[in-house]
């Protein structure tokens, strides 16, 4: 089942870009991308934001995650496939 439905480049100042979750899937793949975060530094109800290979990765709860810091759209989607993927 496909877990990414599109992935984006971020709007504003912030480079970086943002992965659009399958509803169907979201939550569980949410809950993995949780578990691969190197280091948790805030958790909310409503987004968890975490450190992942050096990269500032927030998970939103309404089924996106995004990257900051990322060079190009081919990278940023390597590493969310990472993180959604279970191993």
């Amino acid at each position: 089942m496909i877990k990414i439905r599109a992935v984006t480049e971020m709007c504003g100042d912030d480079k970086g870009f943002v992965a659009i979750l399958n509803p169907a899937n979201a939550e569980s793949s949410l809950k993995i991308a949780r578990n691969k975060l190197e280091k948790i530094i805030i958790d909310t109800r409503i987004f968890t934001r975490g450190i992942y290979k050096g990269k500032l990765v927030s998970l939103y709860k309404n089924g996106k995650i995004t990257i900051k810091e990322v060079e190009n759209k081919e990278i940023a989607t390597k590493l969310f496939y990472e993180l959604v993927e279970e191993k």
